[in-house]
């Protein structure tokens, strides 16, 4: 029993917190702030992205309704609701099913927006910055991190989860009940191969 506390212990302190912190840092800390930082600008102001502004719209109703075959709740803490729909599409080609979909870490619209715009842009200039010293520093640890302690991997309970934060969901659109078997071992593995 002594000898199992220590490998929780050990697990919790060297790879459990840790890599939860980066890839937090990762998804809403990076990804999601360069989303809703340019969401307006991308999504919300051109017509000819209207149809996807109405498919999140619409994947933000179904999610109101509670539905649980969706495992999410209505996001909160962003400045445009619809980012959060947006970014899944990264991960989604059916909101049923949670896998990467695309080889970018950001939605469609947004990554052909960079690829068209001048290099001297603020939106071009927003990606660099974003790329360099958000997104590349959080994967570079988080690498770093399943290589020295990855033998310790081992999912944190959705019941856990909850009884830590008082709440079904991360407040950013997920429940518990879903996110840590589903993120943890695909995000780390992905990031530990990149």
């Amino acid at each position: 029993m002594e000898k199992q506390m220590e490998r929780v212990e050990a697990q919790s302190h060297q790879l459990l917190v840790p890599v939860t912190m980066q890839l937090h840092r990762l998804w809403h800390g990076c990804i999601m702030n360069f989303i809703d930082k340019h969401c307006e600008d991308v999504l919300l102001k051109k017509d000819e992205h209207k149809e996807t502004l109405i498919k999140c719209e619409n994947n933000m109703e179904r999610w109101g309704e509670g539905s649980d075959a969706f495992h999410l709740e209505l996001p909160t803490r962003y400045r445009h609701a619809v980012s959060f729909p947006w970014a899944l599409e990264v991960m989604h080609e059916d909101y049923n099913i949670m896998r990467v979909t695309h080889p970018r870490e950001l939605p469609l619209i947004l990554h052909d927006e960079i690829l068209k715009c001048d290099r001297n842009s603020t939106l071009w200039k927003s990606y660099e910055a974003f790329i360099r010293y958000s997104y590349l520093p959080a994967i570079e640890r988080i690498g770093e991190i399943i290589d020295e302690h990855g033998h310790l991997m081992e999912p944190v309970p959705a019941a856990r989860m909850k009884e830590i934060f008082k709440t079904e969901g991360n407040g950013y659109g997920i429940k518990w009940s879903h996110a840590p078997r589903m993120w943890f071992y695909s995000h780390m593995l992905a990031y530990a191969d990149s």
